[in-house]
């Protein structure tokens, strides 16, 4: 990114940071005193799911730390309602109400900026219109009014800091768009109990999501697909019944995600998988195929890939594309054909294979669909050489410039092999590029660097990993997810913020969490304690963390069949070990070491600043506002099922941990006696 560039960046962070006012500062408008209303909330006549959304977000924030009932009304109903010292809350655009409409085209700052900020850019602007105060929430898109009004009601409409009860609004015109134009979640319905959750548990998911101003979905369905004109291969680990959504059922939720403003995407496998790979069996011709997949040199495996997944559109005819996750992660094909050279710098067959197939796909399917989108993980992984020797392959992906065509750049990919093997910044191959990462498992610094680098670098966008009983998940039994509990409702928060504003500093972040969770007033320790609960759940690596630990050995981590894992207790797990070779065994006292150790530390520095927490967030219950309160109550919830896991594990004590410590010890050396 250029300089000047950044620096942009940086003058419309601070100036969006400064424009949520001071506290010595006189308000705008009182939007609510004394338990009374002094606000109507405005929409247009017939406003879209979105609009709607955005006027309930309003008028329940003003509601909620106001004690008051403020009405909502449509703009034919306003002119009989108000009174000359109620203030307007009006939301919409410039289509569904005439006047932000009239606003848009006038000079550009504050609402004339309507035109120029894109499909999810939102104005939030304070003035007084025939004698008549508004604030004032436009977006040229439906999607971008709520996201407006969810910031507004975050950082814009608040408890008036001075203390008085009333809630305001201070003068304020802030111009926003995101630098991540698009925030497309992966959500891998696989792992645990995802394939579990029906049409009305995935639309929970989705409205977590769009409150986190998501635009795109990535949904996994080809290994849950039940094919129209091939064999139903399906192979799901507890058996095709735990399958609770139909074909029907993700039409019913595209149609969902449209209304929400989101893309939704269809995807699954190339290669492999599931879905497509599995019908190998009925194509005997094509020998290289291992147990990893089919063979993306052969003709006939080619031609599987690509008929099934245009069927799999036809049937999820809701759907707005698809997206690809090769075979690579299972390594590539070992076949005479795969592995023959391409180049002098390591570049093989494999890899313009894939290309090839990605090629004929988009073709057939724009032939069909001219505006269906299509996106691709590339996989670039050095420790197995995954195209990471591969020029070739990415050369093939610098000849597709079509924006209907996004790249998912996964495993931390910034460069890729360029001419003569030369690492180059991803940008040079293409610039609709799509950096995937897992939130979820990062430290709020991570995500925030992640963001700031990836806008630098001229990233389209970020495609956040959202895998339910997968990595860090404290909540892995619960249908649906709940995307407003911690460790995840800070992480959505987190990222949303980052993607939008990704040159604030944590300090800067620390400020809109103070306005978010407690109001502008509020306590700056109760900030500090819910970045302090996330953190203790992700801490470590995305596999290995407090979160898994604590579930594992409660007995709460489930496998891909759903179930909660085997032989998860220290006993049931050693006395499985005894049928475990001698190096299986090995790593499995490594790990229960390790684990034991991590619960250790637990009990003795982390379980005294929980019982703290605790401490505090029962006097914010009791004393506190309302968005203290709310915010406390998450935390204590947190607490409370930290609390369960430790007393479902029977590690209550440190003696105990290191009684079993010991007995693992003792079985170690065992395994390693001559």
């Amino acid at each position: 990114m250029p300089k000047s560039h950044a620096l942009l960046i940086v003058v419309l962070t601070t100036a969006c940071l400064a424009r949520t006012g001071r506290s010595d500062e006189q308000p705008f408008a009182v939007l609510a005193s004394d338990g009374t209303a002094r606000c109507i909330v405005v929409t247009a006549d017939q406003p879209s799911l979105m609009e709607r959304r955005a006027a309930a977000e309003i008028a329940r924030t003003i509601s909620r730390d106001g004690g008051a009932d403020v009405p909502t009304l449509s703009l034919s109903k306003l002119s009989p309602a108000v009174t000359g010292d109620q203030t307007i809350v009006l939301l919409g655009t410039p289509q569904s109400v005439p006047l932000i409409g009239q606003f848009s085209t006038g000079p550009s700052g504050g609402l004339g900026d309507l035109p120029l900020l894109g499909p999810d850019g939102h104005v939030v602007q304070t003035l007084v219109h025939e004698q008549t105060k508004y604030l004032i929430v436009g977006g040229v898109t439906a999607r971008a009014v709520y996201y407006g009004a969810v910031f507004a009601s975050e950082q814009l409409v608040l408890p008036d800091a001075a203390g008085s009860g009333s809630v305001v609004v201070r003068s304020t015109s802030v111009s926003r768009a995101p630098a991540m134009r698009e925030r497309a979640p992966y959500l891998l319905n696989l792992s645990g109990r995802g394939p579990e959750f029906g049409v009305d548990d995935w639309k929970v998911v989705l409205d977590g999501l769009a409150r986190e101003s998501h635009n795109r979905i990535y949904f996994w369905w080809q290994s849950l697909y039940k094919p129209r004109d091939f064999p139903d291969r399906r192979n799901i680990d507890g058996g095709v019944e735990r399958i609770a959504m139909t074909n029907d059922d993700v039409n019913e939720l595209a149609r969902y995600a449209h209304q929400l403003g989101m893309e939704f995407l269809i995807g699954g496998g190339a290669f492999s998988w599931g879905g497509a790979a599995a019908l190998i069996k009925e194509h005997p011709e094509t020998k290289a195929v291992k147990a990893t997949g089919m063979c993306p040199s052969h003709a006939t495996a080619q031609q599987i890939q690509l008929k099934f997944s245009l069927e799999m559109l036809d049937v999820i005819h809701e759907a707005d594309g698809i997206w690809f996750e090769p075979r690579d992660e299972h390594g590539e094909c070992r076949c005479e054909v795969c592995q023959r050279p391409v180049d002098k710098h390591g570049s093989k067959q494999y890899g313009q294979s894939e290309m090839t197939f990605l090629k004929d796909f988009c073709k057939a399917l724009w032939a069909k669909r001219p505006k269906a989108q299509v996106a691709w993980l590339v996989e670039l992984y050095k420790p197995g050489k995954m195209h990471s020797e591969d020029p070739a392959y990415f050369a093939r992906m610098a000849e597709i410039e079509d924006p209907r065509l996004h790249w998912i750049v996964v495993w931390g990919a910034w460069e890729l092999p360029g001419p003569r093997g030369d690492y180059l910044p991803a940008a040079f191959f293409s610039r609709h590029n799509i950096w995937w990462n897992k939130p979820y498992a990062a430290s709020l610094d991570t995500i925030r660097s992640d963001a700031f680098k990836a806008a630098q670098r001229g990233f389209l966008g970020s495609c956040p990993a959202f895998e339910p009983c997968f990595g860090v998940d404290y909540h892995g039994l619960t249908i649906p997810y709940p995307t407003d509990k911690l460790p995840y409702e800070l992480t959505s928060y987190a990222y949303r913020e980052f993607a939008w504003e990704p040159a604030q500093t944590l300090d800067d972040f620390k400020i809109r969490m103070r306005n978010r969770y407690c109001g502008p007033a509020g306590s700056e320790q109760l900030v500090e304690d819910v970045i302090f609960l996330r953190a203790f759940a992700v801490r470590g690596t995305w596999s290995q963390n407090t979160s898994n630990m604590l579930t594992r050995l409660a007995g709460e981590m489930v496998g891909y069949d759903g179930k909660p894992l085997a032989n998860t207790s220290v006993a049931g797990a050693i006395a499985a070990a005894k049928d475990y070779n001698a190096s299986d065994r090995r790593i499995t006292y490594e790990r229960l070491e390790r684990q034991l150790k991590a619960l250790r530390v637990v009990l003795v520095r982390d379980l005294p600043q929980l019982v703290q927490i605790e401490n505090r967030c029962r006097e914010l219950s009791a004393n506190g506002s309302a968005r203290e309160l709310k915010t406390a109550r998450m935390c204590l919830d947190f607490i409370a099922t930290t609390h369960r896991l430790l007393q479902k594990s029977g590690f209550t004590s440190v003696e105990k941990v290191d009684q079993a410590l010991a007995t693992v010890g003792q079985n170690t050396e065992a395994n390693e006696a001559p």
